[in-house]
């Protein structure tokens, strides 16, 4: 993926307001009062022909009448007069365009057709747009406001580390409100509209860039390239920065809502959530959750390699609350060791528990040193990788005490270390002062506190695992990289010839030319063929009708299995026919598949591929009978996979346990199905332009040692 330079957009010399107006309370004349008020320093230029000045600048009627170059302008007209603006500063020499205008594809037929005009626009000339239907961006470092947002209305701004790409400019630019009065500081914000060109990953990368930013957050409807978004997702990745997510359209309500505000393809919202657990980012639920993990990225805090949280605690209650929540997050609330127990033990109560969590009880506030060797002693516990201290109604110069406690601590150790403190602003405004004077992040619940340490213990326990597969793998080529990978000339042979939808035995083939194991088969037109393929074979054999246009052979009664001899399979013959010209009459049958029975024992396992629109090839696996069907219990991943992704993957459904030998059956052969999985990945990538679906149904996962088999496949072309 080239990365676009977006240097002078977010740090432009010159700005030219296109529309400006007088009224410094408009939607177009506020750029020029936030750019004033916030102290930029580079040239502004009012254009619009109604005016000689404005607010004492010299107003133009033309960009091409400006005196000096211009890096950035603000397009704040009706939509019909944007693209003549837009030629005016191509011809000026514009190197970027943020535009306010709405009017566009959200808005209609009309509005879609010159959407259109300005995307062939941006191609033509070179000059990057920003929008339509956007709030504009904001660089907080250098105090460079070029929006209109309301938000903007609070000085001064409190720079950070969170820089934020938001498809909604209005919700956007509310949790930048919100956050920023919550004391999250931000690197850069920017309101994306609809995207003509310049689109939220194209921001998101530069950000990733930015030396001033640690965490990128996106408020995200929707995208078109989920290739790139991956490119991104991967660089983010190599520079240890996270990307988090507030990703909307879950429900088709809000997916259909999605769609009529930006125009953007949501997609579908499982195959979102599969990339994102693939790629390690951050989902949050809501914006509560953005602003609680912001706060504590932006405090500066360590990413932990594990997921071991320890609890310190003045009240058992509270300690047990943080513990279930913890529970639930997929975090481990491990025993100390014996040595930490010992050195808690020896300056806390007696009624007291050294336990994890550890209630150090409300007498705290009697032992001026207590908390603080509490506290030493689970920072040193080798088996802890983060803390959360969970502070009650301790008050006054206890309190503070504690509070500072915890200051001094969070300055001495790389563990994560974040506080829950259950108690007003009134009665603790003092401590919490302490706190955020030396950036320890605090909350006032200690579920809130444990699902932001959750999420950062998940993503750098996440990029720790990727940084060492990344590391082991290095050199290494396998199928699941298309880009070394070719059409096998047995798959082009058997394209040429086949139909959108292929027969069993066709698609089979074709998974056995990129190397998955299927059932010896094959298809007999007349019983005394059919008699002498279950000789080589052996008997016990299946028989199946062999016709790309029955697709579910079982409803249509054309599927005999354990035909064991000559007799019973010369009827199975004839009835396997018979169904299915009834079933079917219309359909091309080639014959009947002569079959090897795969031996008992094995777990029937479904492997599929669903092209999806923005990310490709989707590998979809899950446990056969009612977990796929009623359960849906199944696994998604965006293809490539590695084998460590494969693995995860078959771990992450509930049924794992009939694959790890739950209740006294054999262990599944485990690693030949992650071996099939990533096989299937990689030919779903060799395939991207002609597969529309792969059905696998099913795959016989045998015991371990003793591999898998594909018993019945369909492969349905796109076109």
């Amino acid at each position: 993926m080239q990365q676009v330079d977006l240097e002078l957009f977010f740090k432009p010399r010159s700005i030219a307001i296109i529309g400006a107006s007088a009224d410094l309370a408009t939607i177009s004349g506020k750029p020029l009062r936030y750019l004033t008020e916030h102290g930029y320093r580079g040239k502004i230029y009012p254009v619009n022909p109604k005016y000689k000045e404005i607010a004492g600048y010299p107003c133009y009627p033309s960009i091409t009448e400006v005196p000096g170059p211009v890096d950035l302008a603000l397009i704040a007209v009706n939509y019909k007069r944007v693209l003549p603006m837009l030629e005016q500063c191509a011809e000026k020499g514009v190197r970027f365009a943020t535009i306010f205008s709405s009017g566009f594809a959200e808005a209609g037929e009309e509005g879609r057709a010159l959407q259109r005009e300005l995307a062939e626009f941006a191609r033509r000339t070179g000059l990057r747009l920003c929008g339509p239907n956007c709030q504009g961006a904001v660089n907080l470092p250098d105090n460079i406001a070029a929006a209109f947002s309301a938000s903007l209305d609070i000085k001064p701004f409190t720079p950070g580390s969170v820089g934020f790409v938001t498809q909604s400019g209005a919700l956007g630019y509310s949790i930048f409100n919100l956050a920023q009065e919550a004391g999250v500081g931000f690197s850069c914000v920017v309101s994306t509209g609809n995207e003509v060109d310049l689109d939220c990953l194209d921001f998101m990368r530069y950000m990733l860039e930015d030396e001033n930013t640690r965490v990128v957050f996106t408020y995200l409807e929707g995208m078109r390239d989920g290739e790139k978004f991956g490119c991104v997702a991967d660089r983010a990745l190599e520079l240890g920065k996270p990307l988090a997510v507030l990703k909307v359209g879950r429900s088709e309500t809000g997916s259909k809502a999605a769609s009529s505000h930006t125009a953007a393809l949501t997609g579908s919202d499982q195959v979102y959530d599969a990339f994102f657990r693939q790629k390690g980012i951050i989902r949050v639920g809501d914006i509560e959750e953005f602003i609680d993990l912001a706060r504590l990225i932006n405090g500066g805090v360590k990413f932990p390699r594990g997921k071991r949280l320890g609890i310190i605690t003045t009240s058992g209650g509270a300690g047990v609350l943080a513990a279930d929540t913890a529970e639930e997050c997929g975090l481990q609330v491990p025993p100390l060791q014996e040595g930490t127990r010992r050195q808690i033990l020896a300056v806390i109560p007696a009624y007291g528990s050294a336990l994890n969590p550890v209630d150090v009880t409300a007498q705290v506030i009697n032992e001026a040193e207590g908390f603080w060797k509490v506290l030493q002693a689970m920072v040193d516990d080798p088996g802890i990788d983060a803390l959360a201290v969970v502070i009650t109604m301790i008050t006054g110069a206890s309190g503070l005490r504690m509070a500072r406690d915890v200051a001094k601590m969070s300055r001495l150790t790389e563990k994560p270390l974040a506080v829950a403190w259950t108690a007003g602003d009134r009665l603790m405004g003092e401590c919490f002062a302490v706190l955020r004077e030396a950036g320890v992040t605090w909350y006032k619940s200690p579920v809130r506190c444990v699902k932001a340490l959750a999420r950062l213990m998940h993503y750098g326990t996440f990029r720790e695992q990727w940084r060492q597969q990344t590391a082991a793998s290095a050199g290494r080529i396998s199928l699941a990289d298309s880009s070394v990978a070719g059409v096998p000339a047995a798959v082009r042979e058997i394209l040429s010839g086949a139909g959108k939808v292929l027969s069993e035995r066709e698609s089979k083939a074709v998974l056995s030319a990129f190397g998955i194991p299927v059932t010896r088969e094959e298809t007999a037109r007349t019983q005394e063929e059919a008699l002498s393929i279950a000789g080589k074979i052996g008997y016990p054999v299946a028989l199946k009708v062999d016709s790309p246009d029955i697709l579910h052979k079982t409803e249509a009664g054309a599927v005999r299995l354990g035909v064991s001899g000559d007799r019973e399979l010369r009827e199975a013959f004839a009835e396997v026919l018979a169904n299915a010209r009834r079933h079917s009459p219309e359909a091309r049958i080639n014959g009947v598949l002569v079959q090897e029975m795969v031996p008992p024992g094995g777990v029937e396992v479904i492997v599929g591929v669903k092209s999806d629109p923005q990310f490709g090839p989707v590998v979809v696996f899950g446990l056969g009978g009612i977990f796929v069907e009623i359960l849906k219990d199944v696994a998604r991943r965006v293809a490539p996979l590695s084998p460590a992704e494969a693995r995860a993957m078959i771990r992450e459904i509930r049924g794992f346990g009939l694959l790890a030998g739950a209740r006294g059956r054999a262990e599944a052969d485990v690693e030949a199905l992650a071996e099939v999985l990533v096989k299937v990945a990689g030919l779903a990538l060799v395939l991207k332009d002609e597969l529309a679906e792969l059905d696998i149904n099913p795959l016989i996962v045998l015991p371990a040692g003793k591999g898998v088999k594909v018993a019945d496949a369909l492969l349905i072309r796109k076109g």
